[in-house]
């Protein structure tokens, strides 16, 4: 039976009479240890487990690892995983069955020779497993180079190269869509809405009108739409009687400068190219002069030039010039509303014959005064006060022969002592023979208003019978007329 030091605990043998340890002469038994079967193979078990229990998982998983990797790519290497497993398997079992063979030799012997096997056998166990360890180590590493390996060589063939591309392409797509686009929309939006806000601020009619589209909607942005539309409707509405009559329309012949007054034909024929002037100013100025003129001839021309307008300004003053000959109250802000009224009342008008006008002056510059002359006098039936027109009327009557009827017509100026009277009064002259009394009265003509459609022009057929010698030598020293 063992005995153990009283003072240090040391086991020593039972024939001992010292401690080997600290010399101490007081003993005390130990009871003999009887293991069974079933306790040597749960200490076995512990000792294993003790020893091999963070490794043996981590061996475990990356077995686990390999395996599912190596089905993924199809690689035959897969039975490596199980060579790995199957032998940390049978370390444990023969580790047990060494440890229980060796406890059961044990049984019979002391406590202090069962502690001295434990730690010789897990000694043992430790070192056998860091062989295991290393030997599973290698294998892993060997099989981990080639499954690198050829996962790079899979990667680098067209079809799984053709699905990368087509799943990154389609992950970004979804991004772009789900993400990306949406943001860029409503960044884009927000800047238009900006912009369209500066614009309506600076005058643009069709800004202007954009906002108050958006102003009849339920988004965030109608408040704020309405309010710019506002704030310009009332700077314009101050704005009218200090303005009115301010500007007046001009032509223009070199430096040559005429601010009327105008024919309403001159007016007519002048719409088109104003449309298209992009000096706000003069635009502004024709539409006052056409207001002023009251003729509801060109009600017409007017509600298409206001569609079609580009700056806020004019459209106030064409709205001003609609109302007079309408007789309503429009603003700009009635855009709509105008259009609708246009649309119910634009039978009752009559448009002025602009496009007759263009071309009876086409037919005197191709020399045909017949057709010329009709065509200048159905227009004098719709406008009588057409005072352009009606000169043109009595030159291509005289050039036809018709001076009777050249007569009449010019009884019907509506300034009988303007310059386009005394245009046709010339031309009577130098078609009935006072060539140089004709000749004189252009000259002072051309001197006097040198903006003047139709001067006299050496080489047109026209003016073939002026005294051209005379007229450029008075051109050359005569003063103008008072």
């Amino acid at each position: 039976m063992a005995k153990k030091c009283k003072n240090c605990g040391t086991v020593v043998e039972d024939t001992a009479n010292i401690c080997s340890s600290c010399k101490n002469l007081g003993f005390e038994e130990i009871a003999k240890v009887e293991l069974s079967y079933d306790q040597i193979q749960e200490i076995a078990k512990a000792v294993t487990e003790n020893v091999s229990k963070k490794p043996r998982v981590l061996w475990e998983v990356t077995g686990r690892v390999i395996l599912v990797v190596f089905v993924i790519l199809g690689i035959p290497g897969v039975i490596t995983g199980w060579n790995i497993r199957s032998s940390l398997h049978g370390f444990e079992q023969s580790t047990t069955n060494k440890i229980g063979s060796d406890f059961k030799l044990l049984n019979e012997n002391s406590s202090n020779q069962i502690v001295r096997a434990y730690s010789d056998i897990t000694n043992v166990v430790a070192a056998k497993f860091e062989l295991f360890t290393q030997q599973a180590s290698n294998k892993i590493a060997s099989t981990y180079s080639l499954v690198t390996n050829q996962i790079t060589e899979q990667f680098q063939t067209p079809k799984i190269k053709q699905i990368v591309e087509t799943v990154a392409r389609g992950e970004a797509k979804t991004i772009l869509e789900g993400e990306v686009q949406p943001a860029v929309k409503s960044f884009k939006e927000d800047a238009l809405f900006i912009r369209t806000i500066a614009r309506a601020q600076a005058y643009d009619f069709k800004a202007y009108q954009r906002l108050l589209e958006i102003g009849t909607q339920t988004n965030e942005d109608a408040k704020l739409a309405n309010q710019i539309v506002a704030e310009i409707d009332r700077v314009l509405e101050r704005n009218r009687p200090e303005i009115l009559g301010q500007r007046k329309y001009e032509t223009f012949v070199g430096t040559n400068i005429y601010g009327g007054p105008f024919t309403s034909d001159e007016l007519a024929l002048g719409f088109s190219s104003v449309e298209q002037d992009r000096f706000s100013v003069n635009r502004e100025g024709f539409v006052n002069t056409v207001r002023d003129l009251k003729q509801p001839l060109f009600l017409p021309l007017l509600v298409e030039f206001f569609t079609n307008e580009t700056d806020l300004v004019v459209a106030d003053r064409l709205t001003m010039a609609i109302s007079d000959l309408a007789k309503e109250d429009f603003h700009p802000h009635d855009f709509e509303r105008i259009q609708t009224w246009w649309r119910t009342h634009e039978n009752e008008y009559t448009k002025w014959p602009s496009s007759e006008l263009v071309q009876g002056i086409n037919e005197i510059n191709y020399g045909d005064f017949s057709d010329a002359a009709k065509t200048y006098q159905q227009i004098l039936k719709i406008d009588p006060s057409a005072d352009m027109t009606r000169a043109f009327a009595i030159g291509s009557c005289l050039n036809i022969g018709e001076t009777n009827r050249a007569q009449e017509l010019a009884k019907g100026f509506k300034e009988s002592n303007a310059r386009w009277a005394k245009w046709a009064n010339a031309l009577t002259e130098l078609q009935t023979g006072s060539i140089s009394n004709a000749t004189v009265q252009f000259v002072d003509l051309t001197k006097n208003n040198p903006t003047m459609n139709a001067l006299p022009k050496e080489g047109d057929l026209f003016w073939r019978k002026i005294d051209w010698q005379l007229f450029n030598k008075l051109s050359s020293t005569q003063k103008p007329s008072p």
